[in-house]
């Protein structure tokens, strides 16, 4: 009789357990493109990384790589690096993304990675640079693009974006090892997002519009000169 009890007891604990579980598992299996879509002329895989661009010739516009599957509230982790010759490559993580119809660009949040021009802070954010001849350091910063509605974009005409949050220049420059890897943490948890590099938090962002809670993960690989962008270790676990 007590056998009984105590073996029910444990089925009982473990059930419990397994209903408080994260759903977690890597979205990249460091060998093939299976469960993405996107250019795999643009983008390749070696090495155990997903590879964005190259060194030997600019890309003529934006490219993504993304998820078959839409996220709604996660918790992504991944390593990134950038390698390029002059400080001046960009790229980004977009979430709960949706593609543009007749367009290359998608609809969505970005984790922003590399550089900007300065000007273009001062533009699309309420943040002016204090040295507006220097490109400014975008890695964590949180970016809001190319939605349908354009009402919180500062100036749509030359572009729909807006920088919603700008991670202070010093904080970001003795944060990321520039030309290796880092690592990045996206939370999306209801209208709360955060963005950590190498465990420092650069963005603590509660979002106050009507905006898609619901897409799906892109890799960005932004036009300009020769460059390379490196993600590997994807792993996404679901709120």
């Amino acid at each position: 009789m007590e056998s009984n009890y105590v073996y029910s007891f444990l089925i009982v604990i473990m059930f419990l357990s397994s209903c408080g579980q994260k759903d977690s598992h890597f979205l990249f299996d460091g060998e093939t493109f299976k469960g993405w879509e996107g250019n795999t002329e643009v983008f390749r895989i070696e090495d155990g990384a997903i590879i964005g661009g190259n060194l030997l010739k600019p890309l003529d516009k934006t490219y993504y790589l993304n998820t078959r599957k839409k996220y709604n509230d996660f918790r992504l982790t991944l390593k990134v690096k950038i390698l390029d010759q002059d400080s001046t490559a960009n790229a980004g993580i977009s979430f709960r993304a949706s593609r543009v119809p007749n367009s290359q660009h998608v609809a969505a949040y970005q984790a922003d990675l590399g550089y900007g021009q300065a000007q273009e802070m001062a533009n699309f954010s309420t943040h002016t640079p204090k040295n507006m001849s220097q490109r400014y350091p975008l890695w964590g910063t949180l970016v809001d693009e190319c939605r349908e509605d354009h009402f919180r974009y500062p100036r749509p005409d030359l572009f729909p974006v807006i920088f919603l949050s700008v991670p202070d220049r010093e904080l970001v420059e003795k944060t990321v090892n520039f030309g290796d890897w880092n690592d990045m943490e996206i939370l999306a948890d209801g209208n709360h997002i955060k963005i950590k590099i190498n465990d420092i938090q650069m963005v603590d962002f509660i979002e106050t519009a009507d905006v898609a809670r619901e897409g799906y993960i892109c890799l960005q690989a932004h036009h300009g000169e020769p460059f390379e962008v490196h993600y590997k270790d994807i792993l996404i676990e679901e709120l």
